[in-house]
């Protein structure tokens, strides 16, 4: 089944084109805080995370890989287009909705490669829920046990732990609104956040 081009460009900027040398391998640019990056995000796809965020784009989530680029628009884009503001999570329920179906129904088994599991994932791991973060740990393990992709589970655990502890991720806090603990301050003040 074919997707909506715009769909497929979310994809293909994230996993890089399939044929790429990028594609199918763990990319720099998730986890680095560039600026040129995040402006090139807000430029292209700007609009498009706007229409996510108002609840449009329903057609994309007729294909397991349509679902996935709304995930990734919902859940990553966001956090590279509004850094450090509170739309940076506006997303997040709908990522995890979306997520929680690609799971339900097997979709997220048939994704091409292991980061595209992954990203169909992180809506979990993002989710200051304790059932999310159990949901997270069993996904990122199996993904690690399936593929030898570790990296993603290393990073579940971490996060649980956080939730565990805290109920919440506390560099939220004050791009939220939220006041920040004492034991939330000092381990701000040790890790930093992620």
């Amino acid at each position: 089944m074919s997707i909506d081009p715009r769909a497929q460009d979310v994809l293909d900027v994230w996993f890089g084109a399939a044929g790429s040398p990028e594609y199918g391998t763990e990319r720099k640019t998730w986890w680095k805080k560039k600026r040129a990056f995040d402006a090139m995000l807000a430029e292209r796809f700007g609009a498009l995370l706007d229409e996510a965020q108002a609840g449009g784009l329903r057609d994309w989530e007729r294909s397991s890989l349509g679902t996935l680029a709304l995930i990734v628009l919902l859940d990553q884009f966001s956090r590279n287009c509004h850094r450090h503001t509170p739309r940076a999570f506006a997303g997040d329920a709908r990522a995890l909705a979306l997520a929680k179906s690609l799971v339900e129904t097997g979709d997220d088994l048939r994704l091409p490669s292991a980061f595209h599991r992954a990203f169909a994932y992180m809506p979990f791991q993002h989710d200051e829920s304790m059932p999310s973060q159990r949901e997270s740990l069993r996904l990122f393990g199996k993904l690690k046990d399936e593929t030898g992709v570790s990296s993603f589970h290393e990073s579940a655990v971490e996060h649980a732990d956080v939730i565990g502890r805290f109920g919440r991720y506390p560099h939220r806090n004050r791009i939220l609104g939220r006041e920040t603990s004492p034991e939330e301050a000092a381990w701000l003040a040790e890790h930093g956040g992620f």
